[in-house]
């Protein structure tokens, strides 16, 4: 079962580019130069290229120029997991404007993902100093303090993120989980609900709550979650997958199945979407379809461990059914 409280760094990789994009270029930049087009594209590749273009000549820039080009890039670096290049190109950025909470609270979120806390604490502190109300920068170093351990400290942070935006979803959600960790299921259940009130739009609240009933056994709860985070935001592919395994826990596999094709094609890399629609190929008993999605799963995330045992296990059954089939009749 997937954790219901996880800490992601996405909302950092996309701060970056926020940044860039709340900045924009110059008049002129924007009048036709080189690369500027693609810089600004929402397609990381062609976002990293277009700003590569506009860098090989970053000296006849301005300096919100150079910013705009080296945050763009670090964005779509950290959309890529390619954290040090977003490092690298945040850091350029940084030194044009060492103050700027965003940039700081995006490198955090590279350093966070790289596993190196302490810098990524240090940048979110400076964050603060720059800017004491960001809510975003409170949260980010929360997610690393709660993964240092420190879970106090990374309560306090969650709380200041809810105070100082009481829409931001992810802050109520990520402190759900600190509760729970800390055995407090009642206020886990009431930030998770505050969560699905913040944000009308986002499914976050939803998907979060929704795990969390999925997780107690209460199945209907978790469909209703489950089917609002889809209302809200359809294109979302974990929205489908998670109202799907609710389908699968109910025994509803027609719908699980359907759940799972609609996650699939929004998101045909998901190694999890792949997995799952096969357990419910499994649960029909259609050895071979779900025999094609493992395989599928494990091409995407080849260390995908559940993916492997079940795998074996489905090879298995088709060879002792072969093996039982009755021979051809001779001609």
């Amino acid at each position: 079962m997937r954790d219901f409280f996880p800490v992601p760094p996405r909302p950092f990789a996309a701060l970056a580019f926020a940044a860039a994009l709340l900045a924009g270029a110059s008049a002129e930049a924007k009048g036709g130069a080189a690369g500027w087009g693609d810089c600004r594209s929402t397609d990381p590749d062609k976002r990293i290229a277009g700003c590569s273009l506009v860098i090989t000549q970053i000296a006849k820039e301005t300096p919100h120029n150079k910013i705009a080009a080296y945050s763009n890039r670090g964005g779509a670096y950290q959309i890529r997991g390619d954290h040090d290049h977003a490092i690298e190109d945040l850091t350029k950025a940084l030194e044009l404007s060492p103050k700027s909470a965003t940039l700081l609270a995006s490198r955090a979120g590279s350093y966070r993902a790289k596993g190196d806390l302490d810098k990524a604490i240090a940048d979110f502190d400076a964050a603060i100093a720059a800017a004491p109300k960001s809510a975003t920068a409170f949260y980010g170093r929360g997610a690393a303090h709660q993964v240092k351990g420190d879970l106090d400290k990374a309560l306090a942070d969650f709380s200041q993120s809810a105070t100082f935006d009481k829409k931001y979803a992810p802050a109520f959600v990520a402190r759900a989980g600190v509760y729970r960790l800390k055995g407090d299921e009642e206020k886990a259940l009431a930030d998770l609900t505050a969560a699905v009130d913040a944000d009308k739009k986002s499914a976050a609240g939803p998907i979060a709550r929704g795990a969390f009933y999925q997780g107690k056994g209460d199945f209907d709860h978790a469909l209703e979650d489950f089917s609002e985070a889809v209302k809200r935001e359809p294109k979302l592919a974990l929205g489908h997958s998670d109202r799907g395994l609710a389908f699968q826990a109910k025994n509803d596999l027609d719908h699980a199945l359907e759940e799972f094709n609609e996650a699939i094609k929004l998101d045909p890399k998901s190694a999890a979407a792949f997995l799952n629609r096969a357990n419910a190929y499994r649960g029909k008993h259609d050895l071979e379809h779900a025999k094609d999605d493992l395989e599928e799963a494990l091409k995407l995330k080849p260390d995908l461990a559940s993916a492997k045992k079940a795998l074996d296990d489905v090879t298995k059954r088709l060879e002792k059914k072969a093996s039982a089939a009755p021979a051809p009749a001779a001609k």
